[in-house]
């Protein structure tokens, strides 16, 4: 019987050991640095700059990397301060990926030119109670002093101060005041058309007071006949004597502005004729609108507009 337990546990032994030896050789921890990129330029670094390190990596699973295993934030050695670290984690089949960057910023200082580095990293990955540990190279750098060493007189080493070039604005003020201008005229000229002030050149013209008259004249029939004779008053005013139908075409002669309104005129004869001398006249809210319209397109022609 107690052979056959010491037969059993070294089987349990030998099947354990075979089991094992896979998991190990699965498990076995493979780094790969995807890119690596440092500073642009590797002289001429003063005091206060800041560097910068992009790191790209990958390594089998299950082996993790947690940022606690990165440089700590404000770590400074050698005069090179550790200012920041940021580190993003993907995944890519059964690779973990990592992407790292590290900031640093130099407060070393020196009396002539050095030679300095961006210190050697150490990273460290961890897949259970297992440790594996990854190095990044140290990246030197040529340290560049403000002031040569031993200066006694600084007001010799100064450079002279320079001011700006000046920049030529004339084109623009040349373009500025050529829209002002015509801002200025566009806005006095939509003015003048449509104001009514009488104190205004032109604005107080036989039309414009036909105009004035119309608008405040009441929605009525009666409204409807005083609309049309302030606009035949205006026309004789205009004219110099009573303007009939047939007197038309000589007065559009004698006063061309109105010449592109002279169909509209022509209907205007026509209608008042009917609106003042039938019997069976009746109000329409749409033909004291044409005659308010119509005064208001002559006031525009006596304005030039």
């Amino acid at each position: 019987m107690k052979t056959f337990i010491i037969k059993f546990l070294l089987l349990l032994g030998v099947a354990s050991y075979a089991s094992y030896i896979p998991i190990a050789s699965a498990q076995k921890p493979n780094v790969k640095f995807l890119n690596i990129q440092n500073p642009q330029f590797n002289s001429g670094v003063q005091i206060g700059d800041v560097l910068q390190r992009h790191i790209e990596l990958e390594i089998n699973q299950p082996y993790t990397l947690a940022k606690t295993d990165l440089p700590a934030k404000g770590r400074s050695a050698d005069g090179i301060e550790v200012k920041d670290i940021t580190l993003v984690a993907t995944k890519a089949g059964d690779k973990n990926r990592y992407s790292i960057n590290l900031t640093y910023q130099v407060f070393a200082a020196a009396s002539k030119p050095a030679r300095m580095q961006l210190p050697k990293e150490i990273i460290k990955f961890n897949a259970n109670a297992n440790h594996f540990v990854a190095e990044l190279p140290a990246w030197p750098f040529w340290y560049a002093a403000l002031v040569p060493e031993n200066v006694e007189n600084a007001k010799k080493l100064m450079y002279p101060q320079h001011q700006p070039e000046t920049v030529n604005i004339s084109s623009h003020q040349t373009k500025l005041g050529a829209f002002l201008a015509m801002l200025a005229f566009g806005l006095l000229g939509l003015f003048y058309i449509n104001a009514d002030g009488h104190w205004l050149p032109l604005m107080n013209g036989a039309f414009a007071q036909a105009h004035r008259r119309i608008r405040k004249a009441p929605k009525s029939l009666d409204g409807l006949k005083e609309a049309s004779i302030y606009i035949h008053q205006a026309f004789n005013k205009v004219h110099g004597t009573n303007l009939f139908a047939d007197d038309i075409e000589p007065f559009i002669n004698k006063n061309p502005s109105f010449s592109k309104f002279k169909d509209e005129i022509r209907a205007f004869f026509e209608q008042s004729n009917a609106l003042l001398f039938a019997n069976n006249a009746i109000y329409s809210e749409q033909h004291f609108g044409n005659l308010l319209k119509l005064s208001k397109c002559l006031r525009d022609c006596e304005r030039g507009a």
